[in-house]
C-alpha cells in the first residue's frame, strides 16, 4: 500500500469518531462501541482472507489455535472494558448506552443501521486494496494472517488492562480517553497494519 493510500485511510479512520464526538453528540462509550464494531468487522474479514487463501492453495488446515486465542481476546476485552467503564464512570448504565448508541438517529435513520454498512464497506475496501489487488492471498500464510490479528488483541487487552490499573488511582477527563482511542487506533493502523 502506497503512502498516499495509507494517509487517506488514516484520515478516514480518524473522521468518524472525531466527527461523532464533536458534532453528533457521541460520548466516550459511543466511540468505544464504534471501535468494538470495527474490530469485529476486521475479524470477519480475517475469515474472508482465510477463505481466499484456502481457495487459492486448496488446503483444508484451519487456524483453530488462533481462532481460540481471538475468542479469549474478545472475552478478556469485554470483561476488562466493563470494569474500566465502572471505574471511570460508575453511574453509567451500559445497556442503556448501547441501546442509545444503536438507536440515535443521524439523517433520519438509527446510526446502528448506518454505521455497520459503512464499516463493512470500509473493511471490504481495505480487503480489496491491501489483499485482493496485490494478490496477497498467493503469498500470505494463514498462520501469519491470524498471528497479526492475535497481536492486535494482545495489544488491546494490554492497553485496557493498563488503563484499568491507572483508573484505580486517577480518572482522566473524557476527552483524554477519546483522543487516546482515536490516536491509538489510527497509529496502530498506520504503522503496524
Amino acid at each position: 500500500m502506497n503512502q498516499q493510500t495509507k494517509i487517506t485511510q488514516l484520515l478516514g479512520d480518524l473522521a468518524i469518531p472525531i466527527i461523532g464526538y464533536y458534532f453528533w453528540d457521541w460520548n466516550m462509550f459511543f466511540i468505544l462501541f464504534f471501535y468494538i464494531l470495527d474490530v469485529s468487522v476486521s475479524t470477519a474479514f480475517t475469515f474472508v482472507k482465510t477463505k481466499a487463501i484456502h481457495k487459492h492453495h486448496q488446503t483444508s488446515n484451519y487456524p483453530w489455535k488462533h481462532i481460540f486465542l481471538i475468542l479469549i481476546g474478545y472475552f478478556l476485552t469485554f470483561y476488562l472494558v466493563y470494569f474500566l467503564i465502572m471505574n471511570i464512570s460508575p453511574k453509567v448504565n451500559l445497556s442503556k448506552e448501547i441501546i442509545r448508541f444503536v438507536m440515535m438517529k443521524e439523517m433520519g435513520l438509527p446510526q446502528g443501521i448506518l454505521l455497520l454498512p459503512l464499516l463493512i464497506v470500509g473493511g471490504y475496501m481495505q480487503y480489496k486494496i491491501s489483499f485482493l489487488i496485490p494478490k496477497a492471498f498467493e503469498t500470505t500464510p494463514i498462520d501469519s494472517l491470524w498471528h497479526e490479528h492475535v497481536k492486535l488483541f494482545l495489544l488491546i487487552v494490554g492497553v485496557i488492562a493498563l488503563l484499568l490499573g491507572l483508573s484505580s488511582w486517577v480518572v482522566f477527563p473524557e476527552g483524554v480517553y477519546v483522543w487516546g482511542m482515536v490516536l491509538g487506533s489510527s497509529g496502530y493502523r498506520y504503522y503496524v497494519r
